[in-house]
């Protein structure tokens, strides 16, 4: 294609030199030649015989080899441009690309440019294989007053107020195109994700940087490196091997027990407290350590009794579904602000107490449920029984096998 351009540019620069050589010419021929010319309307023109005949055989001869020429010409061109069309799409992407990479790149990458580049591949990988981020969540215990200073005072006297840093999992993007149209990237890189380390990166969010060209660079790339569904299915199954080897673990299972028991001395210790002082603060305090025991509890149950269906909804579902669970250390589960309930709601809508069955009823609804986990709908259009789609659910047909998905819908109905 450059060279198809570079030839098209020679050809206007020899065209335009003989033009001006032309006129160079004649300005120069004047000069030489001041004398007066008789009129042309003056001078005889060519007999009747010759104007009728060998004059006007070679004009038609002109045009007709002009003609010729004309039609070869277009027929050339009806030919060559679909060809010339597809390779400048293809041009046009493959520069879009280029100038995703920047965007994305941080100092590891080749491309790296210090006035250009956002330093996406800091959370999400140099290769765009996932990675985590730095990120600061706040206590949310009722104890805590949301406008306290945070310092020494506050870290003798109260700690569990204290702000926590967090390892944020940041997503894989090879994973990204498979589940998220162009649409949705885009939707996703210009408003962010509120709640998590994702910023809004789009001028349009009125936050970003980024005009319409800028984003859809970025969406370009993201779509640039994603693998295959193959390849996907078969991290899928191996990260499923991984989870029940992590819940199977002892340590795993001894901490889970622990913070078991812990939260139930916690919210022992609020329902006395609330007894002896039934404040608000403290009823809420009961509230918020009955939430917390039941998180414990679930994730204690989850660490000896897994099914199939809910190792894949946390391995596919739970980031969304989940509160604190990109967060979350099944090591150390209580280091953490404490994770909310599984399925429990967080970025996406609570799947427990009956939701799923209420918005997908059984047996007629198992279709339309699989095909909101596998293709979704598009955004402001109906899903299930009163469902209205706002564009963010992923779509996980090609990451997931029919059975792996079977298996979610299975467990999501159980919750």
């Amino acid at each position: 294609m450059s060279k198809f351009r570079d030839v098209l540019i020679l050809l206007n620069i020899v065209a335009v030199v003989g033009v001006v050589a032309f006129i160079a010419y004649r300005i120069v021929s004047l000069r030489r030649n001041p004398e007066v010319r008789e009129p042309q309307n003056l001078e005889r023109f060519y007999d009747d015989d010759v104007l009728e005949g060998p004059h006007l055989e070679r004009v038609l001869g002109v045009a007709l080899i002009a003609l010729v020429i004309a039609v070869v010409a277009f027929v050339a061109y009806f030919i060559w441009e679909p060809f010339r069309g597809a390779d400048a799409a293809t041009g046009f992407k493959d520069r879009s690309i280029e100038r995703g990479a920047i965007l994305f790149a941080n100092n590891t990458s080749p491309v790296y440019d210090a006035t250009k580049s956002l330093l996406c591949a800091n959370c999400h990988g140099a290769d765009g294989g996932g990675g985590a981020a730095k990120f600061i969540v706040k206590s949310e215990d009722p104890r805590c007053d949301p406008k306290q200073v945070v310092d020494d005072t506050l870290a003798a006297e109260k700690p569990y107020c204290l702000p926590s840093q967090v390892s944020w999992t940041a997503p894989s993007l090879q994973l990204a195109g498979l589940r998220y149209d162009s649409d949705q990237l885009s939707n996703i890189i210009t408003f962010g994700r509120p709640g998590t380390p994702m910023p809004a990166w789009g001028v349009a969010s009125g936050k970003g940087v980024l005009n319409a060209q800028g984003v859809a660079d970025l969406v370009a790339y993201v779509e640039s490196i994603v693998t295959t569904p193959a390849k996907a299915q078969a991290q899928a199954q191996k990260d499923y091997d991984d989870r029940r080897k992590q819940l199977n673990d002892p340590a795993v299972q001894a901490a889970a027990a622990k913070w078991l028991a812990d939260a139930t001395a916690n919210r022992d210790a609020a329902v006395a407290a609330a007894t002896a002082a039934p404040t608000d603060t403290n009823q809420q305090t009961v509230v918020y350590m009955q939430g917390v025991l039941d998180s414990a509890q679930a994730w204690r149950d989850s660490t000896q009794y897994a099914s199939d269906g809910g190792v894949l909804f946390m391995n596919n579902c739970a980031r969304c579904h989940t509160r604190g669970w990109s967060y979350f250390d099944p090591t150390a589960p209580e280091a953490n602000p404490p994770m909310g309930k599984m399925g429990g709601g967080a970025y996406g809508p609570n799947l427990t107490g009956g939701d799923v069955d209420g918005q997908f009823p059984p047996p007629t609804g198992e279709t339309d449920l699989f095909g909101w986990i596998s293709v979704g709908v598009p955004a402001n259009a109906q899903y299930g029984i009163r469902g209205i789609s706002s564009g963010r659910m992923p779509h996980f047909g090609a990451v997931l096998t029919q059975d792996q998905i079977n298996l979610i819908m299975a467990y999501e109905r159980s919750l």
